[in-house]
């Protein structure tokens, strides 16, 4: 993909964000993002069924000041998660995680 394509994506990325980002905190960093939550993928548990299951991150790898990483911590709706996933494109300026609940940690 070359440098134009890459750039067009990322500027149409912001404005998505802009609109419908929320606060997600990152390994300690807190940043804006645009964040999807299934309701398909709850956890079941003792009593019924957990706050959340899996949480979709797409953000800007550059608004990170160090990268991200699976196994990171992240909070988002004051619940604490792990990132479980994490997919960077070559040369994408946009990175997508997968976030699963704590659990105890």
């Amino acid at each position: 993909m070359n440098a134009e394509i890459i750039a067009t994506i990322a500027e149409a990325f912001r404005e998505h964000r802009e609109a419908f980002g929320v606060a997600v905190t990152i390994n300690n960093q807190t940043i804006t993002a645009v964040v999807n939550e299934s309701p398909f993928s709850r956890d079941l548990i003792d009593g019924g069924f957990a706050d959340s299951g899996e949480v979709s991150v797409k953000f800007l790898i550059a608004d990170l000041t160090t990268a991200a990483a699976i196994g990171q911590s992240a909070v988002y709706r004051e619940r604490s998660f792990r990132i479980q996933t994490l997919t960077i494109q070559p040369g994408s300026k946009v990175a997508e995680a997968i976030l699963r609940p704590s659990r105890g940690k």
